[in-house]
């Protein structure tokens, strides 16, 4: 365990230079509930596209700034493309097209220095002049933060995409494959921050990129549900709660006795109920458990190797 390990309100304070140090090199940034966002914040239909645009600036603008250098973004699945609702299938080739790789929004990511890639755009006609635009309009080092965004119009996309472009190449590591596939050297995703339903979907990995993937699932709908505490408090649990391991386990299980109650009786992750049309998760364990959990305090944390 890391030692000196800061309190969660020093990390909440703390100068963005320090916060990147810790923060993951990629992470899967995958974002649910736009819509529902917007009904919530009172924005009609006809605001829906420039109103998520600026949030969706916004929140990568954040991640950025955090110290992150690679945001693996999914927007779209087939799921979207298969929807009925009258105004909404046949305007999302617009919105990712013209809006999301828009002039506006090139300029601005830009003008922070940073790039913007569509995945498997070979293999979407639909994105290929807009991803060129971007080409063009983006500084070309590959040592500038890229925000990827994943659009996948059908299921089994991603598999054509990787099998095509590894059997023209001489790959034979890991490491190879993906310069093979992405063109630079890119670390393998490290955290994942998504929305909703405790689930992943095929259309969210970006091949070969899957690392030991830490999953956090936030319930704020849209962009605009990440604040920078919500996104330190995520990075915080990230590097000094999650890393338990130890090489020396001598004694280790047997300190679990002293939290009995919360492991016999511990709750189900992933279990919930209906809000609506929506599904929501059972917030917390039974009370009576947390009742008899003794919490380790900031010097416990710092007393562990």
């Amino acid at each position: 365990m890391t030692q000196n390990l800061p309190s969660l309100e020093e990390f909440l304070a703390a100068p963005s230079e320090q916060v990147a140090q810790v923060a993951p090199a990629s992470m899967l940034y995958w974002v649910g509930g736009s819509r529902r966002s917007a009904a919530l914040a009172g924005k009609a239909t006809r605001e829906y596209a420039s109103w998520t645009i600026k949030k969706l600036i916004q929140a990568v603008d954040l991640i950025f700034s955090h110290g992150v250098q690679h945001i693996f973004m999914p927007v779209l699945s087939s799921k979207n493309f298969a929807e009925d609702t009258p105004g909404y299938r046949e305007n999302l080739w617009y919105w990712l097209t013209q809006v999301l790789a828009g002039t506006k929004t090139a300029a601005h990511i830009q003008g922070q220095g940073r790039r913007v890639r569509f995945l498997y755009e070979e293999h979407i006609p639909q994105l290929q002049t807009a991803n060129e635009r971007l080409r063009t309009a983006e500084p070309l080092s590959k040592d500038t933060p890229a925000l990827w965004i994943i659009a996948v119009p059908e299921e089994g996309l991603p598999l054509r995409w990787m099998l095509d472009k590894l059997s023209k190449s001489q790959a034979e590591t890991p490491e190879q494959a993906i310069q093979a596939l992405y063109g630079e050297d890119i670390p393998p995703a490290s955290l994942c921050l998504g929305f909703g339903k405790l689930v992943l979907s095929p259309y969210v990995i970006p091949p070969f990129l899957l690392g030991v993937l830490n999953c956090y699932w936030s319930q704020r709908p849209g962009w605009d549900g990440l604040t920078q505490d919500l996104l330190r408090t995520v990075f915080y649990d990230y590097a000094y709660l999650r890393p338990t391991w130890q090489k020396d386990k001598t004694g280790r299980a047997e300190k679990a006795i002293k939290h009995r109650t919360a492991w016999e009786k511990g709750p189900v992750i992933g279990l919930g109920t209906r809000l609506g049309p929506f599904w929501y998760p059972v917030l917390g364990p039974d009370p009576t458990i947390l009742e008899a959990v003794s919490l380790p305090n900031q010097s416990d944390h710092q007393n562990q190797e």
